[in-house]
């Protein structure tokens, strides 16, 4: 049977794996205040695509078994993603529980849809990659949801993709990438648990601290939207957007030196705003995707100047009292946020502008002895009068996206199709050339034609690098 949308998929299998029976104990694990800021969101669809010349005999003789052996085994050690979000009638707050034998469904399926296509950067439907990424099943119980959904699809002699869907509840990026490569690392080595012990994921729940009562600012606010312990049940995955296309770009790092240094030059030009800050390239690469937006948005919606929000994540591990490990399992972020109207953006100085906004945010974060600090205004303000004009990134240049290997080589592509319901840019590192960056959007055809325009221009016309330690 083949689900109805542009990319034909045909399900050969869909079961469930566990970890080794009677390997891991019944666990409960409170959420905590970071990841409470997540339980109202939709889940999020991440797809790695491989080059892989295979036969359908070898896929489901061979590559299978060893994808769900390795899987068994990684989730021994990551054990909360096989388990289930639930709101006990004694809690005061929803916990993720693990009950020995709790497994994760996988969807095994075989496609005949051109591959090739899928890879490209242009732009192309984003309901193609839907019948790619498996829904979280329903259990048995209305008050019990799982945490994560597994998807293995052969295009026969051309590739392999994995998609995953995650209820962000139970993750970030640095722990779901964790998961995933740990996996990965299993599979690469057919079936032996590469995760050595300084590698393994931290449960302590106890480390973070809660000195402002956020996660009760958190509850009371889920109370006013009516969710609590007697109505609460996951936020549904948005139908596909149908209208929709996604497309990458590129930065390279040229094309990075070349923004830093008109940057540099037009904040040079302004003395009172010489940067005592930082131009990363993460800080360029947003001002400079900002910008282009904002300006592709421009000529479609006319000549409002309404006020812009470009919020951005921020990882807590290292700034928290105690620290806590990158291995650290669950959520730790917190988002910088940045209000500026639509009119200053569209300036020759924008880029500047921009930048300067995004590093001072930054830095001051930095500094703060409290990295929680205005967490709960953050958290409450209400966005939902203007979602059109906030601007969010999902991803890391950071997590190492295309080092993925499943005993396939490094992916080829990497997607997340979750950003066409919020409207997210993805970054990642770039596959093809160190210290550049890829982005990923999703927009209606004549605004992404229009971004598509002005990103290709706007650095073509910036002068040549003069100073190559720029």
């Amino acid at each position: 049977m083949f689900m109805g949308m542009s990319c034909r998929v045909r399900v050969v299998e869909q079961c469930r794996i566990a970890p080794p029976s009677d390997s891991v104990s019944t666990t409960t694990m409170p959420l905590t205040f970071f990841d409470l800021m997540w339980l109202a969101l939709p889940p999020v669809h991440r797809i790695f695509f491989y080059e892989t010349d295979h036969s359908k005999a070898q896929f489901t003789q061979t590559i299978i078994p060893n994808l769900k052996h390795s899987l068994s085994l990684t989730l021994q050690q990551f054990f909360p993603l096989a388990g289930n979000l639930t709101w006990p009638q004694e809690s005061t707050r929803p916990e993720i529980q693990y009950i020995n034998g709790d497994s994760v469904a996988l969807t095994v399926a075989i496609s005949d849809y051109n591959f090739d296509r899928l890879l490209c950067n242009h732009a192309k439907p984003v309901k193609d990659f839907y019948p790619l990424v498996p829904q979280l099943c329903n259990t048995a119980s209305s008050k019990v949801f799982p945490l994560l959904a597994l998807q293995v699809t052969s295009f026969p002699n051309r590739g392999i993709c994995i998609g995953l869907t995650l209820d962000h509840v139970v993750a970030d990026g640095r722990t779901f990438h964790h998961f995933i490569k740990s996996w990965a690392s299993t599979s690469r080595l057919e079936g032996k648990n590469s995760t050595m012990s300084e590698s393994l994921p931290c449960y302590d729940r106890y480390m973070v601290k809660d000195p402002n009562g956020m996660d009760m600012v958190f509850l009371n606010h889920y109370k006013k939207l009516n969710i609590t312990k007697e109505s609460f049940s996951i936020t549904k995955d948005p139908m596909a957007p149908m209208d929709k296309v996604l497309a990458s770009f590129v930065l390279s790092r040229t094309d990075i030196k070349r923004i830093k240094q008109w940057v540099l030059t037009r904040l040079d030009n302004d003395k009172e705003r010489k940067p005592p800050f930082h131009l990363s390239t993460f800080v360029l690469t947003c001002a400079y995707v900002w910008v282009c937006l904002i300006k592709a948005r421009w000529v479609v919606s006319g000549s409002e100047d309404p006020i812009e929000y470009f919020l951005f994540p921020m990882d807590c591990r290292a700034r928290l009292e105690p620290p806590l490990p990158n291995t650290y399992f669950g959520n730790c972020l917190k988002s910088g946020l940045i209000m500026i109207k639509r009119s200053d953006l569209t300036g020759e100085a924008a880029m500047a502008i921009a930048a300067e906004l995004i590093a001072k945010v930054i830095e001051k974060k930095v500094d703060e002895d409290d990295i929680l600090k205005d967490m709960e205004t953050l958290f409450s303000s209400d966005f939902s009068s203007a979602p059109d004009q906030i601007l969010s990134v999902a991803g890391s240049t950071k997590l190492g996206i295309y080092d993925t290997d499943f005993g396939w080589g490094n992916p080829k592509k990497s997607e997340v199709i979750s950003i066409a319901n919020t409207g997210a840019i993805l970054l990642s590192e770039c596959p093809s050339e160190i210290g550049a960056v890829e982005i990923g959007l999703v927009r209606n055809k004549s605004e992404m034609e229009n971004f598509a325009s002005f990103f290709t221009k706007t650095v073509e016309g910036f002068p040549p690098i003069e100073d190559d330690n720029c």
